[in-house]
C-alpha cells in the first residue's frame, strides 16, 4: 500500500508540474525615453554623446565659443610679474564674441579699442592666440594694447556658475612685465 501511494503523489506531482508551467513568452517591446532623447553627435561639440544613447541630432550641440559669449564686468588686479608686487586694481566691460565654434573675440581690455583673439577648448577655458614671437621678437604672444605689449593667458569659464570667468593674463612690455588677474561677471 505504501509503494501504491509514493506512486500516487509522485504521478500527481508529475502532472501538477506539467500543467503548472508554461512556455515563456518574451513582454511585448516598451518605448523606453533614454532611446528616443536627442543627442549632439559632434565631436567638436562640448557636449557631444552627452545623452548617448538616443537618435543623433546637432541641434542640440553647444561649441567652446558659445561658452565665453556675452557681455562682462571684469574686476581685476595688476600686479608686477616679476615679484608679483600689488600695481593695481582695474575695472571694465569686455564684450566677448563668437567668431566660430572654436574662437572668441574679446573687446574692452585695451583703450584703444583692439580686440584679442583666443582660441577656446572644451575644457572650459579660452587661451590667447599666439600671434608673434618669431627670431626678431622677444616675448610670443599676441600684440596687446601697443605695439611693444604682447600678452598670454587664458579665460577659465566657471562649471558651477555659468556667469563667471576667471582671467589670467600676462602682458610683458618695453619696461618689464604685467601679471593680470581677476574675474568677470555676465551683465
Amino acid at each position: 500500500m505504501r509503494k501504491n501511494s509514493a506512486r500516487t503523489i509522485l504521478l500527481l506531482s508529475l502532472i501538477a508540474i506539467t500543467f503548472s508551467c508554461k512556455k515563456w513568452v518574451d513582454p511585448a517591446p516598451q518605448d523606453h525615453p533614454e532611446i528616443n532623447r536627442p543627442y549632439c553627435n559632434d565631436p567638436d561639440a562640448v557636449n557631444y554623446n552627452w545623452d548617448f544613447p538616443g537618435k543623433p541630432d546637432n541641434t542640440t550641440c553647444f561649441y567652446p565659443s558659445d561658452l565665453f559669449v556675452g557681455t562682462y564686468r571684469l574686476k581685476d588686479s595688476l600686479y608686477n610679474s616679476a615679484d608679483e608686487l600689488f600695481l593695481a586694481a582695474d575695472s571694465a566691460d569686455i564684450v566677448i564674441s563668437k567668431v566660430d565654434s572654436k574662437h572668441i573675440s574679446v573687446s574692452g581690455l585695451c583703450p584703444s579699442g583692439q580686440v584679442i583673439s583666443f582660441t577656446a577648448g572644451a575644457t572650459y577655458q579660452a587661451t590667447v592666440d599666439t600671434l608673434v614671437g618669431d627670431t626678431t621678437t622677444t616675448s610670443a604672444g599676441q600684440i596687446f594694447c601697443r605695439a611693444q605689449d604682447t600678452v598670454i593667458g587664458t579665460f577659465t569659464r566657471d562649471r558651477v556658475d555659468s556667469s563667471l570667468i576667471y582671467i589670467r593674463l600676462n602682458i610683458t612690455n618695453d619696461t618689464g612685465g604685467v601679471l593680470r588677474m581677476g574675474r568677470a561677471r555676465k551683465k
